[in-house]
């Protein structure tokens, strides 16, 4: 994910090079409109994550006591927030046939497991999830033939596609499975390894 903040970057690292009792997982969830997107991602850490999440944020967001307390999660919290938000404004991770020209950044938003409080050494398993809603200044089916995602490689993805889409031939989603819910297509796998996914799509007759 090219956007991704920097201590989120450096957790992700931290999770991967862990030993193999540990465990981290990492999903991101799309839901297109015609009008806009939302995009969720939930990381959750066990084992020994859970200490090397909550040490790292010790030591480069709160004072470095072995203790995580409540405004050093407020902390945690508005630096995430604010880095999401800076990274998106120089890259967006959303494009239609390879342009993001017509999509901006509405809002975005995180919720940090309350979990993360008290000392490092805690084994509490962590969920924190991060938010971001994009507007459209376009209807979808005027931007493009095709939409790609900028994520991280070998994570979780589900992408909800808008009702009336039908979907051509997706690139760059390993594993990919597609179903029909709610008359609308739904795509999950994990993106490749090169972190780009693609789908290209077209308006149900």
């Amino acid at each position: 994910m090219r956007y991704i903040p920097t201590l989120l970057l450096a957790l992700l690292t931290v999770a991967m090079i862990a030993s193999p009792s540990s465990a981290f997982e990492w999903k991101n969830t799309i839901v297109l409109e015609e009008d806009g997107m939302s995009w969720s991602y939930e990381e959750n850490y066990s084992g020994e994550d859970v200490g090397a999440f909550r040490s790292y944020a010790d030591k480069n967001v709160g004072n470095g006591d072995g203790y995580i307390s409540a405004w050093e999660l407020m902390k945690l919290d508005h630096r995430i927030r604010s880095r999401l938000y800076g990274s998106l404004g120089k890259e967006l991770d959303v494009m239609f046939d390879n342009s993001a020209k017509n999509v901006n950044v509405f809002e975005v938003d995180a919720e940090i497991s309350r979990s993360v409080l008290g000392s490092t050494d805690k084994t509490d398993i962590i969920n924190n999830r991060y938010f971001v809603t994009y507007t459209f200044e376009k209807d979808i089916f005027e931007l493009g033939d095709s939409v790609s995602f900028d994520g991280e490689a070998n994570t979780g993805l589900t992408i909800t596609m808008p009702e009336g889409m039908e979907v051509i031939a997706t690139e760059g989603i390993d594993s990919r499975f597609v179903e029909t819910i709610d008359n609308r297509t739904v795509i999950s796998g994990h993106f490749g390894i090169e972190g780009l996914a693609t789908v290209e799509f077209s308006r149900k007759d």
